[in-house]
């Protein structure tokens, strides 16, 4: 009976979701509330504690939506400055072979803007760049969601891991051991499962790029046949991506392994093309535009919109400089070799025992990378790309404004979490732990089975992979040590199961589809996706079983 009442304000906002459609920055509230009620009626949580615990929530949130800004507000004025069409212009013209086009844009590039910016921003770019360059609006928006998986776990300079799992400090005992060594910081911890989600995502990148191109023939001619024929470069161009990836998130950290395996890979991938190098002999394309089936377009028709050199605002060096900027300074700031992690550390501000409960929260604004180096960047590129002062400051107004949505749904979610975590002021057991006794005792100690499915879930409710991991890190993380099954792992399941539901969540599908004209036909796209990221849950379980009793055992 507990159970079910510790479980109620995970199962209002999953029906409010997805029953009802509303949206995140509607549910989620509704969600705390529900969560407050239940601590107070029935955990006896003080109303102080309450009070305390949702302060702690929006101090997080605050660190997060930091991120969140500096991310959409160099997206905005790359987008005013002409940066976008720099960038799409560099790398719509290399073949014109469709899947290499696939490939390139779809993957890779949806990679790097996922690594840039993410919330559905690939999606957003990728599908209607694919619709300017020919592609079928209903091709492009299923291939670009598609694609939208592996990087995600490392979106937006890792908010899923360093900000989706932060609620985790207010229950972790310190050391741990991971890989035979021990860890005492938690920074180290969320290292350490950013290193393990690297592999799981790693591994699955050469996974997604078949499956794009199999996907992409399957629906243009009914057959799997020409996609399969291209599986080498397919292969190629998820090696380049996942190999920088796994590495960097396992000697860099949680923030690069996207934005700077993308950058690698499509430097890489963009002088292979043009050597010819694994370049099928035959060129592949779709079928006559007069042959298509009307449920291939909508209001936006497929054609040409990509400009020519000579029409572009700015360069495409110009358009890749900021990004490039962005990708270094990460680097510079994260790597302890470089001396400057600790001083960027070493300014905090923290609210220790708020209202005089053991209840303690505080944000590194120097070390957060919204403000070093996605803000610090955003103030100097009216001045590399020759913006206008009123373009500016419209950027500036606009990004507010789309951060408005957000906000609300993080601020809702990660207090309806504190209230949560911090519900056993008074009793032995907090609501999620009570969740997690449940739920051990019912997957008899096959957790990792069940633990990418429930990020996936957590992220086709919420629309997003850091409230997924915000939702249901703590429940993960309390149902691992209950069942005796390694936690590092079991969190690097959430977080990639998360990512493979990145592609059926209905933020990601409404802003692909909106972009391409296909209002409307959510459940269409829905269908064709849903069946890849059950499978990418399967894989992932899969592969970790098998670690775990081979190279990996005991090794957690």
């Amino acid at each position: 009976m507990m159970f079910l009442i510790a479980i109620f304000p995970i199962i209002i906002v999953s029906v409010l979701m997805i029953q009802y459609t509303w949206p995140a920055q509607k549910a989620m509230p509704v969600g705390y509330f529900s969560a407050a009620l239940i601590a107070y009626f029935w955990w006896d949580m003080p109303f102080k504690w309450i009070i305390s615990a949702t302060i702690g929530g929006l101090i997080d949130a605050i660190g997060i939506l930091l991120i969140v800004f500096g991310a959409l507000l160099i997206l905005q004025l790359m987008k005013t400055s002409g940066g976008i069409e720099g960038i799409s212009y560099s790398m719509a013209n290399v073949s014109e072979d469709r899947r290499v086009q696939a490939l390139l844009i779809a993957f890779l590039m949806g990679a790097f803007f996922e690594g840039a910016a993410g919330f559905g921003t690939p999606a957003a770019i990728a599908a209607p760049l694919l619709v300017g360059l020919g592609f079928p609006p209903l091709i492009a928006a299923t291939i670009a969601l598609i694609a939208n998986s592996t990087p995600v776990s490392f979106g937006a300079v890792g908010i899923p891991i360093i900000g989706g799992f932060d609620p985790i400090a207010n229950i972790l005992k310190l050391p741990i051991t991971n890989l035979g060594n021990e860890i005492e910081t938690f920074r180290g911890f969320l290292e350490a499962v950013g290193s393990y989600t690297g592999i799981l995502n790693g591994a699955m990148s050469l996974f997604i790029p078949i499956v794009i191109l199999c996907i992409m023939t399957k629906l243009a001619e009914g057959s799997f046949q020409s996609g399969l024929k291209a599986w080498p470069l397919a292969i190629f161009a998820g090696i380049i991506f996942g190999l920088p990836m796994f590495l960097i998130a396992n000697f860099v950290g949680p923030e690069v392994p996207s934005i700077l395996g993308a950058l690698i890979s499509i430097i890489i991938f963009m002088f292979a093309i043009k050597k010819g190098f694994l370049i099928p002999k035959e060129s592949w394309d779709f079928p006559s535009k007069e042959d298509w089936p009307e449920e291939w377009e909508g209001v936006i028709r497929a054609k040409s919109y990509i400009k020519d050199y000579d029409s572009l605002r700015i360069s495409p060096i110009q358009a890749w400089l900021p990004y490039i900027i962005i990708a270094i300074i990460l680097l510079i700031t994260r790597i302890e070799i470089f001396g400057i992690v600790e001083a960027l550390q070493s300014i905090e501000l923290t609210w220790n025992n708020i209202l005089g409960t053991s209840v303690t929260e505080g944000i590194e604004p120097l070390y957060n990378p919204g403000i070093i180096p996605f803000v610090l960047v955003a103030i100097f590129i009216p001045f590399m790309h020759g913006m206008k002062y009123k373009e500016t400051v419209k950027c500036w107004k606009d990004t507010f404004f789309i951060l408005t949505p957000a906000a609300i749904a993080l601020f809702s979610s990660l207090a309806m979490v504190y209230v949560m975590i911090h519900s056993n002021a008074v009793v032995e057991y907090n609501m999620l732990e009570v969740m997690a006794i449940t739920a051990a005792e019912f997957s008899a100690g096959q957790w990792h089975i069940i633990s990418p499915f429930i990020g996936s879930l957590g992220a086709f409710i919420s629309g997003s992979n850091t409230v997924s991991n915000i939702m249901l890190g703590v429940f993960q993380f309390e149902t691992a040590a209950a069942s005796g099954v390694e936690i590092i792992p079991t969190l690097g399941l959430q977080t990639a199961g998360a990512a493979g539901g990145n592609m059926i969540c209905i933020h990601n599908v409404v802003a692909a589809i909106t972009t391409v004209g296909l209002i409307g036909k959510e459940g269409m796209i829905m269908r064709k996706t849903l069946i890849v990221a059950i499978i990418y849950c399967a894989m992932i379980a899969l592969l970790t079983i098998l670690l775990l009793n081979t190279f990996l055992s005991g090794m957690f």
